[in-house]
Order: C-alpha cells, then structure tokens, then sequence
C-alpha cells in the first residue's frame, strides 16, 4: 500500500490570524506573562568588602556563545535579579566608581534555573579588575522545585535506546519508567497516574491539545537537544496542565563559531543475544544516520541551528501465542486439559434446561468423547478457525499455553528535522524562529500464514509539525516581555493488512459492511483480526498562544500570566466495519459455573457471546484550554527565599463542529423500554454543542521556601506545597451515537444465551433516528446498542503535592540530597465504566440478568474516564550528583516508595486488573498501585578515562594519541517487582460488571524465591473462581511480579583533529549482561497460561556508531 503525502494546507493561515489577534489581545488581558518557561536566570547581591551592601552597580551579563549582553543596576538592598535568560555559558561583570572592576565567565545556565552570584567589590580603581572563574552552581537556594537537570554531556554521552532523549527520564528519582519508543516516552512521577507529564518543546505545549491527552507528540533525538528539565514536585505557578510533573526539552541553538557534525549508529541481529523464549534471534536491520550544523548567519546578530535525523528499522519481533490444537480446530476436545492435567469436558449449549432438582439453574449434557460431531459445527465459525496459525513448538504446560512463536518485524523509516534561528534586533529585541518535522511510517509485518488474520500487521503513517515564533523585548533594566506562539499540524492514517480483501464475504459472515477480516477474540488463545481495521485522522491542529512578562519591584520578583491552546481533530474512525466478534469459555461450559467449556469450542458451534459493529461518520472535534497566573520569588532575606503563587486554568468542553456527538441521561424514562436511560444527542432537545459543563473553578495555590542556614556552609533546605489540576483525559474520540452504523450485542445471561449465531450472522443494526427511544428495545429483548458517553458534570482532577528537602554540596563539584515527596490525588481518570451494572442485591433475582439491570434496554452504558479515582504516594529519595568536572560526572538516585490507588492507570509498569470488580462497591479496588515499586536504584556515569593528550596519565607523544580520547558511560536500573493481580477467565458474577471478576483466595498464593520458575511463579492452588452470583474477595493488586536489573555501557573512542574537529567511534551494549528480565505471568484462572511466565524484555543489544564534529 503507498503511502500518502501529506502536505500542510495554506487555508489554514487565516485561522492563524485569527490566533495571532487573540495573543495580544490575551497580552493586553493578563497585564502580560511571566519569564519563558524555557528561560533560567541570574540573581544576587553586590557587597563591599565589609559585606555593606551596594546600590546602583551596574551590572552587565553577557552570553559567550551569541555575545548578547544585558545590563542594570543594583537595587538599593544591592540586589540584582536578570531574566529571563536563555540555557548557555555566561560572564558577569559588576562596575562602580570607587572600586575594582569584577568579572566573573565560566557560568553555566541550566534550563528553567535561577543561580545565585554574589559579589564582593574590592576598593580601587574602576580600570583595574578582578577576575574569577565560576564553579557550576549546583545547590538549589531559590526555588522549592523538586526535579532532575539532565546536562548536554549526559544527553550526547550515554548509552540510549533509539538516542531519544525521553529515554532519559529513567535516570530520575521517584520515577518509575513504564515504556517507550521512538514517538513518546511513558512515565510515572512522584505519584503521578503514567503517561500525565506535560511536555514543553522549547518552552511552549507539544501535546494533544484536541483529545485533551498529555502525551509527548515529540520526542526529540540526542542530537538537536541541549537540555532536559524534569520537574517532579511543587513546580511553580507559571507551569500547569499536569498533576504528574514537567518534562521540559530546548533543541540546540547556533552561536558565533561554527559547529556541526555527522554520524551513523547501526546495530545487527549477527552482534545481539537471543530472547529467552525465542527458538532463534528475531532479525534486526537497524540505521540511525544524521547531521547537524550551527553559526552565525550574521556575527553577534543572527545565528541558526539544524538538526536532521534518519531512522530506518527493520525490527523482529518474536510473538508468543496460545492457539488451538489441529484437534481443537476441528471439534476434538478428548486432549484438552488443564494445567493439572485434568480433562475440560465440553458441555453442549443445544441442551441446555431447567435443574429438575433446582429449576432456579440449569444444566447441560457434555458432548460424547468430548468431541463436537462434524455436523454441528457452524459453517462460520469452522472457516474461522481454520485461520488461526499452527502451533509451532511443545506448549509450556499440559493445557497447551504458549505453544506458537515466531519472528514477526516491525519496519519504520523516521525522519526528524529541526531547525532554529535567533536574531537580535537590538540590545532590547530578540526574534526566534523554530520548526520541527516528525515523519514517522511504520509497517507492522504479520507473523500468522494468513496475514490477513493476523491481531497486528498494519500499515500506518504519521506526520507531525511544530512551528514556534517568539518575540523577546526587554523594557529597561526591571522588565522583560516574551511572546510565544507555536502551531503543531499532524495527520495519522492507519489501516490493517486485510483492508480491501472482502474477507466478510469469504467467511460468509452477514450484516457486514466493511472488507477487513473481522476481529475474533476467543478467551485464552490468540485474537484473530486487528481492533482497527481502518484509521484517518486528518487534520489535527494544535495552537499554543503564550505571552510572557517579568517585573522585578524591590526584593519581589513578580510574574504575572496567562496561556490559551486551541486543538482540533478531524477523524474518520472505521474501526469495527467488518465487525468484532468475542468467544468464552461460558457457551459450552456447565451454565452459571467455571465447569469445562472451551471458547474455541463456542466458536465452533457459533455461537458468540458478544458482537460490534462500528463505522462511524467523520468527526470534527474542537477543545480549548485556557490558563492564568501569578508568582511571586520573594527575597525575604540573603539566605531565605519565598515562593507565593496560584494558577487557574480550565478546559472547555470538547464540541464537534457537527453536533456529531451523544450524552446519555440517566434519569429521563426512555419510551421504548419505559425505564430510565436515554441518549440525548448535542444540539437537540435542549442539549447544547457542549455535552458536559465546563469546569471553571480550578484555583491551585502554590507556596514554598528555600532557606540556607549559613553563608559559609552549602546546605540548603527547602520545603513546599501545591494544588496541581490535570487534564481531563476522555482519551477516545467516540461518543457518537446517532452518527454512526453501529450495534452492540451481548449475551442477556452472561453466557448462558448466545449472543447471535454466527451462521445468522450479525443482528440489525440500530436505526439512526435520532430521537428519545434511539437504541433502545422493550425489556426482555436482545440488547443492540451500548451508549458511550462523557458525564456530564465531569471535572478537573488534582493532586496536592508537598515535599520536604536538605541539599549539601560537597567538594568535589558533589551534592548530596534527600528529600521526601508526597503526593495525594483526587478526581483522578478511571478507565472506561459501564454504569450498567446489575445491584449485588438483585444478583439473585429472577428473569435473565439483562432484565435486572438499571438500563435493560441497553448494554453497556459506558462512562468515558469518570473522574472517581484517588491516590496516595509517599516517597523517600537519596540523590548524589556530580556535574561533569575532572573528567566525570554521576547521578545516584534510590528511592523508597510507596504508591496506592483506587482505579487502574492508562500505562502501568504492573499489571494491575483495570476496571472496578463491583460498580458499587468502588472502595473495593483500593489497593497497591499498578505503578509501585516499593524499592528503585538509578545510576549513570561519564567517565573519561584519565590518560592520552590533555588528560593527567600518558598525556605525551604517540602513545597520547592511541590510549587517549577514551570515554566509558553506564546506566544501570535495578527496581523491584510491580504488583499484579489475578482474575477468571470466565466471570460468573453474572453483574454485567465493569472489570473483570476477581478470584477468591484460600491461603497466600505467593512461593518462596527458590520455588519460583517460569512455568510456575505462584501458587495456582491457592485461588479459586468465586461461587455464581458473587465478586471474588482478593485484591486488585495481590502479588508482586519480577523485579528488573539492567545495565547499559558505552564505550567511546575520540579522535581530535585542528582545533575543534573529532571523530568518534561507540560501541554501545543495551543490557550489557544479558540479564532475562521476565514480565508478569498469566493472570487469569482458567487461562492455559496461568500462573505461567510467557514474556521478557529484549535480551542484550550491541549499537557500533561513528560520529564526525567539527
């Protein structure tokens, strides 16, 4: 399939007229805005030397790389204060009549931090002059702001996955890296739900504005990026839209010399180790090619910097699977056995009755020699399972688990380009210009014979912009305007393998409109067919307005604020055109217990427990979000610091520029069914284009100190507290009943029923009448519809963070830390919920338990993300630090945690059950977080060795340049397991309810360390399924999984040449030991895999690069 071009479309630019008029009017409307959030900045104090303070100094900073110079003068405490100033090396100098000149070079800036440089002047005269060479800063003496600086030698020098540098946030403390890739890391931080970082690109938002999701749209290379900032606990009020912490990237900027450089990393399947449950090394073609270069276009005035990056993979995936026996595929259950070796009968559902000894129940007669005759296979279903691949190894236990591997590939050819320039237009005027291109097709191979059949061949294309201008203006010394306006355009296509082939029809499977092969999914075996058959997002639009301004009045430093993001997403979402079809064990078990039953024998006779149709008409979302604020740095004295602020900020509701959205009220009698429920559809019946209320009163309060005891001793404590807002999260972009072909069908009886037959193929779908009774049928009938709908009294969640802190430097350029986080969330986003549970107390009450649920005339009346969810994280993290000087630098961070939650996060490094086990009944999931790791060590080092040219050892003649140039980097991980909990695979509750069924426990289902193995990690005699008609008792989170230990090294060889040219060789090694690092086991009961280890994170990975610098 080609891949489509997708250019940026000129219409758009009136719209960013329209925007550029609202940024100055939003300038004129908050009294401007703070410093830029990728600004840092310069304060202190001017003595004599009897330590009086100096009034009227003035004070010039110059950047060393640009020449740009600011100056003032002291206030008349003898303070000074410059900023915003941007990331980079600086010289301060100090000038009054009376006294010898000083000058201080050698400072270094890191991003979004103020240093402190205080100057004592010596009497004399103005044209003589003292000069000192700076030490980095690396005490933090004002600011409360818990975080990570990652410096550029960092970034460029250490052994990292795809060279992204979101592959850095593992290196922090109270974090617990999830996943990641190419596109985006995903986090946790200091207690915050996975995936909720905001994300800052050179100051400005690079997130999804449209869907209201926090996620990173960019992930820069190594190579374009000067410095990260991670801000983990009680950042200040200027930053917002994030109860999980700030990452903040800024790309590489030119300077007066002129610097670039080429390279290429490679690695090879022929120099990597094979996975542990791989039979051979899966295939690996991986290029990573780039170049860069920076300058002045004019001297002193304009400069530029370009970044371009090329990745091409070829990646083999080795995919393990459960999928049926040649036997099973063709009826014959008689070698179908559990993990214990006991034999599954399988009971016929055409027999099913009324227990003559409890008519209240029914019972059915097993197949004779628990095989299905020939004859009462469904022609459908047959043909169906004639694609699930052969197993193609011996199966990991007795119930066949784990019995198909095989190398797939995923193939991505990636193109990053980023390029900036900044231009000076006087002393006071700064112009910037920034523009990034992430181009990123990816072509997911199958791994089943049919690849039409396979859950993940795709092929998808992603394109990304961002555009940022800025505008800096200083008014005298005391004032600084910046104005930030960035415009991110993407497009995303994604289609599966078997789109166009009419596999429908092939199957003979009716009531289908698309041509995909339809998704099968059969409880513990392989799913058949992908979740999307079809894709098209375009455009998405992202536009984030800042205007910037800080005032310093006397020892205050004000800042005064505001933002507006507008996002839009076009999408065209065919997911389920070819329709999704789901098989359990429940059809041909025992009715109402966990007895025998086979989801592949319920395929065979056809008869699914469950069925989608969607295809969705093409929806125009639109969103906003709006922010205010004010932050006061007060210098109370010399060595104590306060930091006052409070941010408001609000999202508005998401509209659809076509009403082509639903609600759903639940009180309202729907006139089909003559109960409660009915959808209700934007700008209908009295129902707005806004589907839920805004949310207006959203306050966060922020407060801290930072206090140095003595002047002579680098100790510092700081302390803090804030109310931190997130985003909504809806996620999704559904809720668009009414405005799509759809049906929703499900067993009225939790499985006691089919759902449909598949040789009748799918029921009708719902009538697109859009009126009071849409969807819903007479109670008792065959349910065809499950609304989606966001509530509508949605709010804002939040978390209050607070921290305590000792900071001590010590010599060596070393500084030690502790510090204890805590964090408490309130309103958090719970995954999808059906609010259509049935009561506990009418579990048992008569008629199917369709009819007893609080909307029978419906299926899952489903909540996107309902705001229900708390925490609470308490964290204890030792850091020591050492910037790079003599050679070496190194970052050491263990923490102790402790993190619990109520509802399952979007990414979890657990594995957790998502979803509540009992509606109501929700103080129930309280429990370990899926994000918790109770114990977590991080440590990463560049080391250059001490010998060859300009080192101490071997410095001179031949011998300097072989053993010179010599550079060792290494990160090393070691954490503990993450929980994990355990379910049935068949739930028997009978509830309808949201999550899964969680299993009953007799005794601690754990196992000693030494009787742990991969085909058994606990206890599997220690569960059992809970009696029909009732919740299990265990806990969401009720056993702890493998831990991770993990060492990256790298080895780099440099050449210099002239003055400023290098070539560089690395070898790199990811896991350098080859250290198996298992995932957690099967989970559920019943499950041919439980209790079964059946995954483990890439073995060792060898990277050869070579880079040229001059």
């Amino acid at each position: 399939m080609s891949t489509r071009s997708f250019p940026v479309k000129a219409r758009s630019v009136f719209t960013l007229l329209g925007r550029a008029a609202l940024a100055i009017s939003l300038s004129l409307l908050f009294a401007h805005i703070a410093r830029a959030q990728s600004a840092s900045g310069l304060t202190g104090v001017v003595l004599d030397p009897s330590a009086l303070r100096l009034a009227n100094v003035k004070v010039t900073v110059q950047a060393l790389d640009t020449g740009d110079t600011r100056s003032l003068l002291t206030n008349a405490e003898g303070e000074y204060n410059v900023a915003p100033l941007q990331p980079g090396r600086y010289e301060v100098s100090a000038e009054l009549p009376g006294f010898q000149r000083y000058s201080q070079k050698g400072i270094t800036l890191e991003l979004g931090r103020v240093a402190r440089i205080d100057i004592t002047l010596q009497v004399g005269h103005v044209s003589e002059s003292v000069d000192v060479v700076a030490e980095n800063q690396l005490i933090e003496s004002e600011t409360a702001t818990v975080g990570q600086f990652i410096e550029n030698k960092t970034v460029r020098d250490m052994p990292i996955n795809g060279r992204r540098v979101g592959d850095l946030l593992k290196l922090m403390g109270n974090a617990v890296y999830i996943s990641g890739d190419v596109i985006r890391p995903r986090v946790t931080v200091a207690g915050s739900r996975g995936d909720q970082q905001q994300w800052l690109l050179d100051g400005v938002n690079a997130s999804n504005v449209a869907l209201e999701i926090p996620q990173a749209l960019f992930n820069p290379p190594v190579e374009s990026v000067q410095e990260v900032r991670v801000q983990q606990n009680n950042y200040s009020a200027e930053f917002g839209n994030t109860a999980g912490g700030v990452v903040s990237v800024i790309t590489r900027s030119g300077t007066n010399q002129f610097h670039g450089s080429a390279y290429e990393f490679f690695r090879n399947d022929a120099m990597d180790a094979r996975n542990f449950f791989s039979a051979q090394k899966a295939p690996l073609r991986y290029n990573i090619f780039g170049l860069t270069a920076g300058g002045p276009i004019i001297k002193n005035k304009t400069f530029f910097f370009s970044s371009n990056e090329w990745q091409i993979q070829r990646i083999g995936l080795t995919r393990v699977y459960t999928v049926p026996t040649a036997a099973q595929k063709a009826g014959d259950f008689s070698q179908t056995l559990t993990a214990a070796g006991a034999l599954v009968p399988i009971y016929d559902p055409a027999t099913t009755r009324a227990d003559p000894a409890n008519p209240a129940r029914t019972i059915r007669d097993p197949f004779v020699g628990n095989i299905i005759p020939s004859n009462r296979l469904d022609p459908v279903g047959a043909k169906i399972a004639g694609y699930y691949p052969a197993a193609t190894r011996a199966a990991a236990n007795l119930a066949g688990a784990n019995n198909f591997a095989r190398n797939g590939s995923t193939n991505l050819n990636l193109t990053t380009w980023t390029t900036k320039v900044d231009h000076l237009l006087n002393d006071n005027s700064r112009l910037g210009f920034r523009m990034v291109l992430h181009n990123f097709p990816t072509d997911t191979a199958a791994t089943f014979d049919n690849p039409a059949a396979d859950p993940d061949g795709s092929i998808t294309t992603r394109r990304a912009y961002s555009f940022l201008g800025t505008y800096t203006r200083n008014f005298g010394s005391r004032a600084v305007n910046d104005l930030r306006f960035n415009y991110q355009p993407r497009r995303f296509r994604q289609d599966t393998l078997s789109i166009g082939g009419n596999w429908p029809a092939q199957l003979g499977l009716k009531g289908v409109t698309g041509s995909a092969f339809p998704q099968v999914t059969a409880s513990g075996y392989v799913t058949l067919g992908a979740g999307t058959q079809q894709r098209i997002q375009t455009p998405i639009r992202d536009t984030d307005i800042v205007d910037v301004y800080s005032l310093l009045l006397g020892k205050h430093s004000i800042k005064i604020g505001g933002e507006a993001r507008f996002g839009q997403n076009q999408d065209d979402l065919n997911s389920l055109t070819s329709g999704s079809i789901g098989f359990g064990p429940q059809l041909t078990a025992l009715s109402g217990t966990t007895s025998g039953g086979n989801a592949i024998a319920s395929l065979l006779l056809g008869t699914a427990l469950s069925g989608k149709i969607q295809d969705t008409d093409i929806l125009n979302r639109h969103a906003a979000y709006y922010a205010a604020f004010v932050q006061d740095d007060w210098k109370v004295t010399r060595s104590f610091t306060l930091n006052v602020g409070v941010r408001w900020e609000t999202h508005t509701p998401r509209v659809d520029a076509n009403n082509r959205q639903n609600s759903f009220d639940t009180t309202k009698i729907n006139p089909v069914s003559g109960t409660p429920g009915v959808v209700t559809f934007a700008g209908r019946d009295g129902l707005g284009s806004k589907v839920y209320n805004s949310d207006y009163v959203n306050f966060g309060p922020r407060i801290g100190f930072a206090w140095k005891p003595s002047e002579r001793r680098s100790l510092v404590v700081r302390s803090g507290y804030g109310v931190y807002f997130g985003p909504p999260v809806p996620g999704s972009n559904t809720a668009s009943a009414g405005f799509e072909t759809s049906g929703d069908y499900s067993s009225p009886d939790s499985g006691n029923t089919a759902a449909f037959l598949l040789s009748n193929g799918f029921p009708a779908t719902v009538p697109q009448v859009l009126n009071s009774g849409f969807g819903a049928v007479p109670v008792g009938s065959a349910v065809r519809l499950a609304p989606v709908y966001i509530g509508q009294d949605r709010q804002l969640g939040y978390s209050q963070q607070w921290n305590f802190s000792v900071q001590q430097e010590l010599r060596g350029n070393i500084v030690a830390e502790v510090s204890y986080l805590g964090n408490v969330g309130h309103k958090l986003p719970a995954p999808d919920t059906s609010i259509n549970q049935v009561r506990p107390e009418l579990l048992l009450g008569a008629g199917s338990a369709q009819t007893r649920r609080p909307f029978p005339q419906f299926g899952n009346v489903t909540l996107l993300t309902p705001m229900w969810g708390n925490s609470t994280y308490h964290g204890l993290n030792v850091k020591v630090e050492k910037r790079f000087s003599n050679g070496l630098n190194f970052l050491t961070n263990y923490t102790w945690s402790k993190f619990i939650d109520d509802v399952a996060s979007s990414f979890e490094v657990g594995a957790v059950p998502s979803g509540y086990q009992d509606l109501y009944n929700r103080r129930a999931d309280k429990s370990l977080s899926g994000n918790d790791v109770r114990n977590r060590l991080a440590v990463s080092s560049v080391y250059e060795l001490p010998w060859g040219r300009g080192r101490k050892l071997l410095n001179q003649g031949l011998l300097s340049n072989l053993v010179g140039g010599w550079n060792l980097g290494a990160i090393l991980i070691a954490q503990a397991g993450s929980p994990f909990g355990l379910v049935t695979q068949t739930n028997t509750s009978n509830a309808f309810n949201p999550g899964p069924q969680r299993v009953n426990v007799l005794k601690d289902p754990s196992l000693p360390a030494d009787q742990r193995t991969v085909a058994r990690w606990f206890d599997t005699t220690a569960v059992a399924a809970p009696a029909a008609n009732t919740f299990g008792n265990s806990s969401r989170a009720l056993l702890t999984g493998p831990g991770l230990l993990n060492l990256d090294v790298s080895l780099l060889k440099n050449f210099r040449f002239k003055e400023t040219g290098n070539v560089q060789f690395r070898a790199e090694s990811l896991n350098v030991a080859n250290h198996t690092n298992f995932q957690a086991p099967g989970r559920s009961l019943g499950a041919a895999n439980f209790g079964a280890i059946s995954s483990a994170l890439p073995a060792r990975v060898m990277q050869l690069g070579l880079k040229v610098e001059f």
